[in-house]
This record gives structure tokens, sequence and C-alpha cells, in this order.
């Protein structure tokens, strides 16, 4: 696992990236997208999933070793725009989830990622003790893990707060988009 920090800023948000080998470019533009944050009080975490035990397996790992109060998903192929962080934890105060709709590269008609909770993405700052309340991602799912964990969330009466105005990430349409391969990324 690698671990970088930005500031000692409060509240700390703790961004989770996993990855699979071959992805190398995609994860150091991601990680150049969270160093260039105007918001100062994270860490990013990122763990090469060698085993290809999963998507949830490994977010659920980088989970347990997150010192942030807030949990925030990052797809090794997704990028946080630089004032991204600071819009999300602007939109905390009242929140266990704030989400926001991605600005979406190659990709006409991105409407499933502008619904409303179970159906939103998995980019989403999560409060740490719902995350851990929550259990994280169920592990015997390898595709829409995401879901299942928003699903809980809305049984167990969390909050959701959209954010909206400039979007706040980047998600970007490629070969190997876990959502567009039956929950396998490439």
């Amino acid at each position: 696992m690698q671990r970088s920090f930005g500031g000692a800023r409060k509240p700390l948000v703790s961004v989770l990236t996993p990855t699979i080998e071959g992805r190398e470019r995609l994860l150091e533009e991601c990680r150049q997208s969270v160093l260039y944050q105007t918001y100062s009080g994270w860490e990013h975490l990122r763990l090469l999933d060698q085993e290809r035990n999963g998507c949830a397996a490994t977010m659920n790992i980088l989970a347990e070793q997150a010192r942030g109060d807030w949990i925030l998903p990052l797809a090794d192929d997704d990028l946080l725009l630089p004032g991204g962080l600071e819009t999300l934890v602007k939109a905390t105060k009242d929140a266990d989830i704030v989400y926001a709709p991605p600005l979406v590269w190659g990709l006409d008609n991105p409407h499933w990622f502008f619904g409303e909770p179970p159906c939103i993405p998995s980019f989403a700052l999560v409060r740490a003790d719902m995350w851990r309340q929550l259990g994280g991602y169920d592990y015997d799912w390898h595709r829409e893990e995401d879901r299942r964990l928003w699903e809980r969330a809305i049984a167990a009466g969390a909050r959701f707060v959209r954010v909206s105005g400039e979007p706040t990430w980047v998600y970007r349409i490629h070969g190997g988009n876990k959502s567009f391969n039956d929950g396998q990324a490439s």
C-alpha cells in the first residue's frame, strides 16, 4: 500500500484508490489529480490488487487503514478536479454521504451518473464511521458493490447531500472500465 498526504487540515479526507497491474499511467494521473487539490486535508491510499481479489476487497482493506473522518472512493481511472475536495467538504455539515455528478469524458449520454440514491456512482464522500457501521463494500459483489452500500445506507437512515453546480470529478470512458466490462477492470 502507498500513502501520501496533503496537509494537517481537519476534517481529514481519506481518498482510497484500488488499482490493478497495467493501469500505472491511469493511477499516476489519478494521483496527480489528488495532489493538485485546493483543500489540503487529505491522505491518499493506493493499493495494487495483485491477486485480483476485486474492488470490494481492495477498497475495504484501504478503508481499514484510513485515518480520515471521511472516506472517498476514487477509482484509478477517475480524476478529482482541482476544487473537488473543497467543494465536497463544504457540503458535509448535515450529511453522512456527499455525492456529485461527474464530468464524463468519452460518452455522449451519461444519464446513469445523474440519478438519486441508491443509483449514484461510487464516488461519494462517506463519513468514516458510517462506512464502518455499514460494513463497507459487500465482498460477494463484483459489480455495483457501491449500490449495495448505498442501499444499506438508505436503510440505516443516512443523510445524502447532492452537490450541484460544477463537477468535482471526472469519469473517463476507456476500454478497461469495470462498469462496461461485466465488472472486470482491465
